[in-house]
């Protein structure tokens, strides 16, 4: 496994997201090998180490209602009330072709998680990349769910209490969606899938909540141990990860080998992540871990691509969504 270094300076701008990203033009062109893992040697959990400056998310600071109501195409900017927050949150809503016409019809769903000062609208490839393979019966009709990660969170409720963020999920927004669209209210049909801070998150909530989500996608996961955090990201660290009881009660490879008999068997994991990434190092330990752990799961490595979500999603085309149509069947 090579030597990687990541600059959380670089996980920052690239979440930062600025313009709209396009949709993908380069589905199919990837011919990546996926390893399906089989059980093999326990690595330390510790993420990429690295020595940067310090980092923090550009004002205005995160809202529950995100200020910019920009919806990408296919989508709709929506707010639920949140009984955790006191207040309203926002988040953009994909419904797949066909939605309206069939009133009997349920779907999945899959929450998507943007990266570390991003916005919901990040997810604007993922989407348009799921609506291109639904229309193409290359992924199941799936509902999306464009997720407000409070621009630095990591899906951490904050030990303060005064930024709640996993709860917000978990407790209130689950539940609105599948009182609100005709959902498939089951874990075996819900998904979490997230890029860089949104994999963290992915892999922070699907290992915590297993009788929550059914399907965990890892994209390019920006681990590190407390320590980095700390180095990198001080503030962020003081605010959302306390001591180290707290994050290590909290971090995913250690809540994935306190869970694994509760996601054995159960949870069906997927872990992507570019071979000129700086977080392969760390999604090829998490890769390694499950491994030990006889966790079921696929690690794909994608030629050539860095730290840079759009390129990712546009690189990999449909190919990333295979997962849901394996796991879930194709229309």
């Amino acid at each position: 496994m090579k030597n990687t270094a990541v600059a959380l300076l670089a996980l920052a701008s690239l979440g930062l997201g600025v313009g709209r990203p396009r949709a993908s033009s380069a589905a199919g062109r990837v011919n990546a090998p996926i390893e399906r893992a089989a059980v093999g040697a326990l690595v330390p959990p510790v993420g990429p180490l690295a020595r940067h400056r310090r980092l923090k998310c550009p004002d205005p600071g995160p809202s529950w209602a995100d200020a910019d109501t920009t919806a990408p195409p296919g989508t709709k900017y929506e707010t639920f009330p949140s009984e955790v927050a006191r207040t309203r949150v926002s988040y953009l809503l994909y419904l797949p072709p066909g939605y309206d016409a069939d009133p009997s019809r349920r779907y999945p769903v899959v929450y998507w998680l943007h990266g570390m000062c991003g916005h919901a609208w990040n997810g604007n490839g993922f989407v348009q990349q799921l609506d291109h393979a639904i229309r193409g019966r290359q992924a199941p009709a799936m509902i999306a769910v464009l997720v407000n990660g409070m621009a630095d969170s990591y899906y951490f409720d904050s030990p303060d209490g005064r930024w709640p963020i996993e709860s917000v999920i978990v407790k209130d927004l689950v539940p609105y969606i599948d009182r609100t669209y005709r959902t498939i209210a089951r874990r075996e049909a819900r998904a979490l899938e997230g890029f860089s801070m949104g994999g963290f998150g992915a892999a922070h909530l699907g290992f915590k909540f297993p009788d929550v989500f059914g399907l965990v996608v890892i994209d390019a996961p920006a681990f590190n141990s407390l320590e980095t955090f700390r180095q990198g990201l001080p503030e962020i660290s003081a605010k959302m990860f306390g001591d180290s009881t707290y994050f290590y009660a909290n971090d995913p490879v250690r809540l994935v080998t306190r869970n694994a008999d509760r996601l054995r068997g159960r949870t069906h994991i997927r872990i992507a992540v570019g071979d000129q990434d700086g977080t392969e190092e760390a999604a090829h330990e998490l890769h390694m871990v499950l491994r030990k752990l006889g966790i079921d799961h696929e690690l794909e490595v994608v030629p050539g691509v860095a730290h840079e979500r759009q390129r990712f999603y546009d690189t990999l085309g449909a190919r990333s969504l295979a997962f849901y149509a394996h796991h879930l069947g194709a229309d």
